[in-house]
């Protein structure tokens, strides 16, 4: 956020405490999903050398934490490769146009190259990727050639027969479940669209939207509301759970830093609270590969 939106102060670095909190309330309530880890991160370098403004100290703690606390628990995805500025790739430095406008123009080649360094960025430092997640709405305007150029990326960097991305976030569009978006034919591999099936509930706990610690809070606790009230008869999550497809929660690692009050993770925390209290033993957390094998094995 400190590069995304300049008119507002955002940190430049989010201390690695959250990720080890983040890790604690995933250990405790048994929370299973995807996580995703920028290569080039707004293009102040590649994880697996060392990124300007960042001490290599910091750096390196991160990679450890997710390697280590989250990753047992998450897949891991490139949000493509510096989710700001597209990468040149043939020689060097970076295109005057976003990842996402960058991907509606080139080619299938041209992007199956792109993601298959994004891949071999997280591959370097430990941190194997099974599917891709789109900086904003990156691919969504050539889907087809998209989801083919990442087939190609997964292929070449692993041999991944089944791959996935997270592109589309339905928000308060009618939910949908997982679905196969290519094939191909020679390998037998198999790609999935995963969408999300709710907004993020937790963005306004951010500046400009929130000031303080007690607004973002209770920006916070609405966000919740939205998806599921305190009696579970109402928000967005019964409503997906009613045209059986499966929660796909949203938020962002912004979203739970609230701009140093956390008051994200605590809405998090509230969150699952309320997950575990209304529905026990029904509740079942899963990897978005699972989902994309689910829709592998479905059609």
């Amino acid at each position: 956020m400190f590069f995304h939106d300049p008119p507002y102060p955002h940190d430049l670095l989010i201390p690695n405490t959250l990720a080890n909190d983040f890790a604690d309330l995933c250990d405790q309530y048994g929370v299973r999903g995807k996580f995703s880890v920028v290569p080039m991160p707004c293009c102040l370098g590649s994880i697996d050398e060392h990124l300007n403004h960042v001490p290599q100290q910091h750096l390196t703690e991160f990679l450890k934490i997710v390697r280590d606390r989250i990753a047992p628990r998450f897949d891991i995805t490139p949000e493509i490769l510096t989710h700001l500025t597209a990468y040149r790739l043939k020689r060097g430095g970076f295109h005057h146009i976003y990842e996402d406008e960058w991907v509606a123009q080139a080619s299938v080649d041209e992007i199956a190259d792109y993601i298959a360094l994004a891949l071999e960025i997280l591959r370097d430092v430990g941190l194997p990727a099974n599917g891709v997640t789109s900086p904003w709405k990156a691919g969504e305007r050539n889907e087809s050639d998209y989801a083919q150029a990442i087939g190609k990326a997964q292929w070449r960097v692993h041999q991944r027969s089944l791959t996935w991305y997270f592109l589309h976030c339905l928000g308060d569009k009618p939910p949908r479940s997982s679905s196969i978006t290519h094939r191909n034919r020679e390998t037998h591999q198999v790609v999935v669209s995963i969408p999300a099936t709710t907004n993020d509930p937790f963005w306004d706990t951010q500046r400009p939207m929130s000031n303080n610690g007690p607004a973002a809070r209770t920006a916070a606790i609405s966000g919740v509301d939205a998806l599921l009230s305190a009696d579970g008869k109402s928000g967005k999550i019964p409503e997906i759970i009613a045209q059986n497809c499966p929660v796909t929660i949203l938020t962002h690692w912004q979203s739970l830093y609230s701009d140093g009050t956390c008051a994200g993770l605590y809405g998090l925390e509230q969150l699952l609270g309320r997950l575990r209290q209304l529905h026990g033993d029904n509740l079942v957390w899963a990897t978005c590969n699972e989902l994309a094998q689910q829709a592998k094995d479905a059609g």
